[in-house]
């Protein structure tokens, strides 16, 4: 049995590279020829997945956050290789969405000897994401955050308090489900996954592997309706809470006022037109 571990060195506060010894020993202990690689920069996590499907590999590990996973996942949707998941991010929203574990030695032994399981992957303008994207507010964030300084969870909340109370609200048009809707929004979220990542669900209903997305429309209330809209996302209960609407489907089109997204947490320039779509049992996943 063959298995690549692709590493991003500079996940985990760069703590990641400690991941290669354990993972070699239980690999060893499992019965796995393992090959290291590293990920050096923007895109290389898909063209070492592509490699390593050429190569014979029957699982590809991605050390890293969500941002490394949709990179190696770009390199293995539509083949027979499964995608491991050792979470060494900020958030982690995949794989505390799918329960796994967040110990790396933990991760790297369920990547191995777990089960791998057909998922769900999702598209914003033609580009990959597994969990989560979003348009708006969530969208400033990941912008900020991926500039800033300070990681993990400190840094994201103090980014997240500064953007939010100078957030404006977001005119957004959706097409779903032979329907078109106008809202103002404070962001809107395409969910594959429940959450963000560091326990933040904005989609409790989410599952990657039921065919279906939920899309969040998120309205900005005054400050005490925000403050219990924010606890509501940390409590589990966002789809309980008055400011946000929900819609179900496979498909949409939608236009935002502004141009930026993210995937999986990785900021991106989308356009003015976001084109949705989920595609049903494309990626095997190690559960």
């Amino acid at each position: 049995m063959r298995a690549w571990l692709l590493l991003n060195p500079r996940a985990g506060r760069r703590r990641a590279p400690t991941v290669r010894q354990a993972a070699e020993r239980i690999a060893a202990e499992l019965g796995w020829a393992l090959e290291v690689r590293m990920i050096d920069g923007p895109g290389e996590g898909t063209v070492l997945a592509r490699e390593a499907v050429q190569q014979g590999a029957e699982r590809v590990l991605a050390v890293g956050g969500d941002g490394t996973l949709n990179a190696v996942a770009g390199g293995l949707v539509g083949t027979k290789v499964a995608l491991g998941v050792v979470a060494m991010g900020s958030g982690n929203g995949y794989a505390r969405s799918l329960g796994l574990p967040l110990r790396p030695e933990a991760a790297v032994r369920r990547a191995l000897s777990g089960s791998p399981a057909l998922m769900d992957i999702c598209r914003l303008n033609d580009r990959l994401f597994l969990g989560t994207a979003g348009i708006g507010f969530d969208a400033r964030v990941a912008w900020a955050f991926d500039r800033s300084a300070g990681r993990g969870m400190s840094g994201y909340a103090r980014i997240i308090l500064k953007e939010v109370l100078s957030a404006p609200p977001m005119r957004v048009v959706v097409k779903a489900n032979q329907e078109t809707t106008e809202h103002r929004v404070l962001m809107m979220v395409f969910c594959n996954t429940r959450e963000f990542g560091n326990g933040a669900i904005i989609s409790p209903g989410s599952a990657p592997d039921d065919g279906l997305a939920e899309l969040q429309l998120v309205r900005k209330p005054p400050l005490l309706p925000l403050l219990k809209a924010f606890y509501d996302v940390y409590t589990g209960r966002a789809d309980r809470n008055r400011n946000v609407r929900t819609i179900i489907g496979r498909e949409a089109l939608v236009h935002q006022e502004g141009t930026l997204a993210h995937l999986d947490g990785e900021p991106v320039e989308i356009g003015h037109e976001v084109r949705f779509k989920l595609e049903p049992r494309r990626l095997w996943v190690v559960r």
